[in-house]
């Protein structure tokens, strides 16, 4: 009888073991960090990813991007690490014309394959909530006059692209940014910072939506897996 007592209290224990990890892993944020840098001919782009309060990271870094004839190259660098182990990648890939053409295609699977996709991935953005955004733009072309002309522009792309940030997701911050013109020489820098998070537990039950609204769900996760294995490699 108390073997019997002592096995139902350990199981009872190891359930609620089981369902507070799962809470507390439910309850934590997914933190994605982005920038983006452009000197002259240099680019930038570092993203950070962190979930699970820190336990799972994600690193990726693009030190260069070059345009090589009708294709974009870039080597890429990332570190992933977790409890259980942790790795390094170096790699060097393109986007070429034919890229975006599977990235289409694939688009198109998924679409066709979900019902209501555009309705989901609205309402799934909507969750994503940016706690902060920055852009600065320095521009200048050597002409005091065509640098004003084009500083006005660009101060209409930074009202365009902070419009089209608030509109597709959840502004939790005010956003930032500055056009700074430069009439002395010619010049254009742009950086561009933002943090975005979202609830694990949301981001799971969006997944679990979307597999409930997948018709062909082998056609569909071919097109998924298509989509998220990123441009080709190169040597």
């Amino acid at each position: 009888m108390k073997g019997g007592r002592s096995m139902a209290f350990w199981l009872w224990t190891a359930i609620a073991a089981v369902l507070l990890a799962f809470s507390l892993a439910a309850m934590s944020r997914i933190r994605v960090r982005v920038r983006y840098s452009r000197s002259g001919e240099l680019d930038q782009l570092i993203v950070i990813v962190r979930a699970l309060y820190g336990l799972v990271h994600y690193r990726l870094n693009v030190p260069a991007i070059l345009l090589s004839g009708w294709s974009v190259v870039y080597p890429q660098s990332s570190t992933s690490a977790n409890p259980v182990r942790k790795s390094n990648k170096k790699a060097k890939r393109r986007v070429r014309f034919q890229t975006l053409r599977r990235y289409w295609a694939a688009y198109r699977i998924i679409m066709l394959s979900t019902r209501q996709f555009r309705r989901w991935l609205r309402h799934t953005l909507k969750k994503v909530e940016c706690t902060r955004w920055r852009f600065d733009i320095r521009v200048g072309t050597g002409d005091a006059a065509l640098t004003a002309a084009t500083a006005g522009l660009c101060w209409t792309v930074l009202g365009c692209a902070t419009a089209v940030t608030g509109h597709y997701l959840s502004l939790r911050t005010k956003p930032n940014g500055s056009v700074v013109p430069n009439f002395s020489r010619s010049e254009f820098s742009v950086v561009w910072e933002a943090d975005f998070r979202i609830k694990a537990g949301t981001a799971l039950a969006a997944g679990i939506s979307l597999l409930f609204r997948t018709a062909k769900l082998r056609k569909s996760m071919k097109a998924w897996q298509s989509w998220l294995s990123g441009p080709e490699r190169i040597s």
